[in-house]
């Protein structure tokens, strides 16, 4: 009966991370001997990170990338593209700023690439690019 209103109670406030997720998040509190307040906790972050990850695969959706790349994956060997200005570029710093970013060049130096992978919203570049 409990588990019942609970889950007619997910439906109705639209939350489907925790009604998947809240019968072994408890086993887990009440093994591990979880305040309730830590519960509720453990199931709010869980709902939130489930809702991230829905937000993101919705608009990953509504762009229509042909493919999905990444900066890291991005070969520059061929390129000429300027390695700092890659990874100022990675930091998205310029959507903080409200600025505009133009990518130019002749056909396969890889702006589409970098273009998709932005938008993709890779973190940073952590390892250095070869050249």
């Amino acid at each position: 009966m409990l588990n019942k209103r609970i889950e007619e109670l997910c439906k109705e406030f639209k939350l489907p991370a925790i009604l998947n997720s809240y019968q072994s998040i408890a086993n887990e509190a009440a093994k591990e001997s979880f305040s309730f307040s830590k519960y509720l906790l453990m199931l709010l972050e869980c709902e939130s990170k489930q809702r991230a990850i829905r937000s993101k695969e919705m608009m990953l959706k509504t762009a229509s990338f042909p493919v999905i790349k990444t900066l890291e994956e991005f070969d520059n060997k061929e390129s000429s593209v300027n390695i700092s200005q890659l990874k100022e570029l990675s930091t998205l710093s310029f959507i903080d700023r409200k600025e505009n970013i133009l990518l130019l060049g002749p056909s396969g130096v890889g702006k589409t690439h970098i273009a998709i992978a932005l938008g993709y919203g890779n973190p940073p570049i952590s390892q250095p690019l070869q050249k």
